[in-house]
């Protein structure tokens, strides 16, 4: 395949599949009250980490950090063949909350309060864990109703019984066993318990409509659509056969295509909203926006910030992404290309060997951890078979029973499937070290992406070992996936915001909106037809996990940051990310930043020096130079463009790049697009 035909594409990375079931969760208690916990329960070495970037390889703040605390296990690894799915009886659970609140009006009971409160944790700990297993399940074959069924009923039940225990160990906290139960909790999950509120039957209702809506999407975006073009029926399979159709034949059917997926799609769309208007104004919210933004995710950063991030993405970020796609499109070579291809044939257990063997180089705590995963069989890495209706994506749930995580890939055959386990494993790291109860756990979307994305930026330092001749296009690719990752998040935030601000907006006007901002991120990401987008309802998140999206923004972001370091200092790079993956699931992004001394994407001038930064790396072609100058670099040559490959490139354009940044590079380019044509240029920039 040659290299300007790759298409980067959104790939849903996140560990949301379930998203119903993390949006209709446990936590519902104050926020104000607590963040002010969170912040007051920062360890006593935290506050010493760095705070400047000029210190050599962040040695503050690593060793502000004691060691990963996990280095042995709880218990032995149970293979996923012997981890039965059973379905959820409340029987145990119902019963203990009854003895429970029973044991508190009587004196002398800490025994028998400390028994039932681990036995209440405990089984709420096993109904999530079905409750993930019965979404592996569900996603394995969406047609099936009996795993529809299951899940359906667990994502329900989870909510419920979430609810029920809550206010059970809230009536614990104001009895006179309050000590006891402080300490068995834990100080940082208290304010949970006690500033918990219990939900309305309005708004169990609203969310139980809510998951029903995204069912039956599942089942409209999985099935089948057709058009009627000149007599006869069309749909993209007999379309994608079509290779000698007439052009404006072929964009025509496209287009009718591509606006009846968006009228089905998106009428389900519009019923979401709705809805989640609805919740939003329950919870006494304004709007769907705020209400996700600080229930939901209980961001560190607010709106009026975001809104700063994307205009900081237009500023930098948009043009670095244009002008590093043609230095690099010129240095990485066919070949290179061409051997990354050959992956495309690659089984799963081919996949898992490569990966591991990477692990093992990179970072052997996170090998051993690959190990642990891959003995118990905790990973479904396949394609859809013709007969099975395979949900589309990858994520990864934990399952806290059994204090690990399950990694769910579904292929495309390509290269990107070692991308996807890559990124996937970060996640299942973090539910490794994770020791946070289900009860209390929370979810920072930011640093979980981090902890994903960072990982696939780290494991281009070892692209040659990996994938061979390959190494310079896997590394471009995983690079430019970042910044389109960063620019895309900032789109489809400020669409989100626009959808759910803007009340009675119709689904042409979510279409001319959508194209309205993605022009002014300098376009073509998108298919558009005049002055409309259709192709927006393919992006999942959009229904599962509405104002998500941003968390991969800033993320992505952050793991370019991180990949910049690992080019100075690659052991202090190592320990930065070992350190934010040492923070779990529930870090804030902002402050887990400031604490480990990233860069704050919020900032005009850092996302600027970032930006200055990659585009010296990008002119260059490699990290080679740097990596010469600094002994804490991993043996062995570093992956990247090779300054052989980049030479020719940097004679005709790397020069002119890195001086005339921002207008000046736009200058060059308009000079470029005339000389080659205007209208050849175009068709390959939109093949992006």
């Amino acid at each position: 395949m040659n290299k300007n035909t790759w298409k980067i594409v959104i790939r849903p990375m996140g560990a949301l599949a379930a998203a119903a079931i993390l949006m209709a969760s446990v936590p519902s208690w104050g926020l104000a009250q607590v963040q002010a916990a969170a912040q007051a329960q920062a360890e006593p070495g935290r506050q010493a980490a760095v705070r400047a970037r000029s210190e050599p390889g962040y040695q503050a703040a690593a060793q502000a950090w004691p060691p990963l605390p996990r280095t042995g296990r709880f218990f032995e690894g149970v293979d996923f063949s012997q981890r039965p799915y059973e379905h959820f009886s409340t029987t145990v659970m119902d019963k203990a909350m009854e003895e429970f609140e029973l044991a508190l009006n009587t004196q002398g009971q800490e025994e028998e309060v400390e028994r039932l409160y681990d036995l209440i944790i405990s089984e709420f700990d096993r109904l999530a864990t079905m409750a993930y297993m019965a979404q592996i399940m569900y996603d394995r074959d969406i047609s099936d109703q009996e795993a529809a069924g299951e899940q359906a009923y667990t994502t329900q039940l989870y909510s419920e019984m979430g609810n029920k225990a809550a206010a059970c160990l809230q009536k614990g906290l104001q009895s006179s066993y309050r000590s006891l139960l402080e300490e068995k909790i834990g100080e940082a999950y208290v304010p949970k318990i006690a500033y918990y509120e219990d939900y309305s039957q309005e708004e169990l209702d609203l969310h139980r409509k809510e998951e029903d809506l995204i069912r039956e999407y599942d089942q409209l975006a999985s099935g089948s659509i057709s058009v009627e073009y000149d007599g006869e029926q069309w749909d993209y399979g007999r379309l994608e056969k079509e290779p000698d159709m007439d052009t404006a034949d072929y964009r025509e059917v496209s287009e009718a295509l591509g606006r009846e997926r968006n009228r089905i799609l998106g009428d389900k769309y519009l019923e979401l909203v709705k809805v989640r208007g609805e919740i939003a104004r329950s919870a006494g919210y304004d709007n769907y926006a705020e209400y996700a933004h600080e229930t939901i995710y209980g961001r560190d950063y607010t709106l009026k910030d975001t809104r700063q991030l994307c205009q900081n993405v237009k500023d930098n970020i948009v043009v670095l992404s244009d002008n590093i796609w043609y230095l690099w499109s010129e240095a990485v070579d066919n070949a290179s290309y061409d051997s990354l291809d050959l992956l495309e044939d690659s089984t799963a257990e081919e996949i898992l060997d490569t990966v591991g063997d990477g692990m093992d180089q990179m970072v052997p705590k996170l090998g051993e951890v690959f190990r642990y995963m891959r003995d118990n069989h905790l990973y479904d890495i396949q394609a859809g078979e013709d007969s099975v209706e395979r949900t589309d994506g990858s994520y990864t749930v934990g399952l806290p029973s059994y204090r690990d995580a399950f990694i769910f890939i579904n292929r495309d055959n390509t290269f990107r499937d070692y991308q996807s386990l890559i990124h996937e494993f970060g996640h299942f790291c973090s539910y490794y070290y994770n020791t946070v109860p289900e009860m209390y756990q929370g979810f920072h979307v930011d640093v979980c992406e981090l902890q994903s994305q960072g990982l696939e930026m780290l494991s281009t330092r070892y692209a040659g070992s990996l994938f061979g001749e390959g190494d310079s296009a896997y590394t471009y690719e995983t690079m430019s996936d970042m910044l389109y990752v960063a620019i895309t998040a900032c789109m489809i935030q400020e669409f989100e915001e626009a959808v759910y601000t803007t009340p009675d907006m119709t689904l042409d006007d979510m279409n001319r909106r959508f194209k309205e901002i993605q022009d002014s991120y300098d376009g073509w990401y998108y298919r558009v037809y005049g002055n409309m987008c259709y192709d927006w309802v393919d992006i999942p998140h959009l229904f599962y996990s509405p104002m998500y999206y941003i968390g991969y923004g800033t993320s992505a972001l952050s793991a370019l940051d991180l990949w910049v370091l690992s080019g100075e200092d690659w052991d202090g790079a190592v320990d930065i990310y070992l350190g934010i993956l040492n923070e779990g699931l529930e870090a804030p992004y902002r402050g887990t930043m400031d604490r480990w001394g990233m860069k704050d994407v919020f900032d005009e001038a850092d996302i600027k020096e970032l930006s200055l930064e990659l585009g010296r790396i990008a002119g260059t072609g490699s990290m080679e130079a740097e990596e010469a100058e600094n002994s804490a670099q991993p043996d062995g040559e570093a992956p990247g463009v090779s300054a052989n490959e980049t030479s020719a490139a940097q004679d005709n354009r790397s020069v002119q790049f890195i001086i005339l940044a921002g207008i000046g590079t736009v200058i060059v380019l308009q000079v470029l697009i005339i000389s080659v044509g205007l209208v050849i240029l175009w068709e390959v920039r939109k093949k992006r």
